[in-house]
């Protein structure tokens, strides 16, 4: 069972507990409060008027997912930054209308079968892998089970899946007129087949610092990759995080250098982990050897850029 959430609480839960229990409702309401520290349940009432709490059922002594919290957080950030109630009403709808009427569910189980299926097809597929296409394909022939997932399965869960899985930032970008565009890494996207121009101006909701409430910052920096790296910097920490690197040489500036082998001296540690995404971070570093246990290897160099005046 996870533990209590609110605003005061510093006892967080892991990434592996919120993943487990992301869909389940035990959230107290009851304990929550909102930014202005008043009860939350006192804004559930107007929320809920104006159909902006979908599948969430009625009354005060209620408990609502991990999930379904993000989203009334989002609410109170919207609110709070006086965000009219009727495009906050598309909002809602481009998230969860949407998903519903484009059965979001059952194109999540087909997209995630076709990927298994190819690699099976390959003869790349994985133990793990293969047991996840079999479960796949059950629900893919449960009409029922697809159903009922329409309730729990929308655009904002499928972002904050895709956040934890591919462990780069992700959020929604909120124009003026109630548009909505998503982000994830470097990508800029809507279901809708709009094109996302970052540049116009948004308001930006950062699934990452709706995440801290419930995660520790520290397992989250670990989990999600700096926006300002580049792609080899990023590989390092992907193979780093999957526990796939068989050496890693890291040289910086002077004579003082890192040196792990992990297959002398075990998994990276939490502290060398911040160590490496802090120098990556900084560009302090001249050079970097990565070689993995399934025989990929990466040499890159920091390149220097001079500028010169006149």
């Amino acid at each position: 069972m996870a533990r209590k959430v609110n605003q005061d609480n510093d006892d967080y839960i892991s990434l592996a507990e919120f993943r487990q229990f992301m869909y389940e409702k035990i959230v107290p309401l009851e304990d929550l409060s909102d930014m202005n520290d008043e009860p939350l349940v006192k804004s559930f009432a107007y929320w809920r008027r104006h159909g902006l709490l979908p599948f969430i059922q009625k009354g005060k002594w209620i408990k609502i997912t991990f999930c379904q919290l993000i989203w009334v957080r989002m609410l109170d950030t919207l609110r709070s930054l006086g965000y009219t109630v009727e495009n906050t009403q598309r909002v809602c709808d481009y998230l969860f209308k949407d998903a519903y009427d484009n059965d979001l569910p059952e194109k999540n189980i087909k997209d995630n079968r076709d990927l298994y299926r190819k690699k099976k097809i390959a003869g790349t597929i994985s133990e793990e892998e293969s047991i996840m296409l079999r479960q796949i394909e059950d629900i893919a022939n449960d009409k029922v089970l697809l159903y009922l997932l329409k309730y729990d399965i929308n655009y904002l869960t499928n972002l904050i899946t895709s956040c934890l899985s591919s462990g780069e930032e992700a959020g929604l970008l909120i124009f003026k007129d109630g548009e909505v565009g998503e982000h994830l890494g470097t990508q800029y996207f809507s279901h809708t087949g709009k094109t996302v121009d970052p540049a116009t101006p948004h308001i930006y909701l950062s699934i990452t610092y709706f995440l801290k409430e419930f995660i520790d910052s520290n397992e989250l920096q670990s989990l999600i990759m700096p926006q300002l790296l580049n792609d080899d910097e990023k590989s390092v920490l992907k193979e780093l995080r999957n526990k796939n690197v068989n050496e890693i040489v890291i040289k910086r500036h002077g004579n003082n250098d890192i040196r792990i082998e992990s297959s002398r001296n075990g998994v990276v540690t939490g502290e060398e982990m911040k160590e490496i995404r802090r120098i990556l971070g900084l560009r302090n570093y001249e050079e970097i050897k990565l070689s993995t246990r399934d025989e990929k290897t990466l040499n890159f160099k920091r390149t220097k850029k001079k500028i010169k005046s006149g």
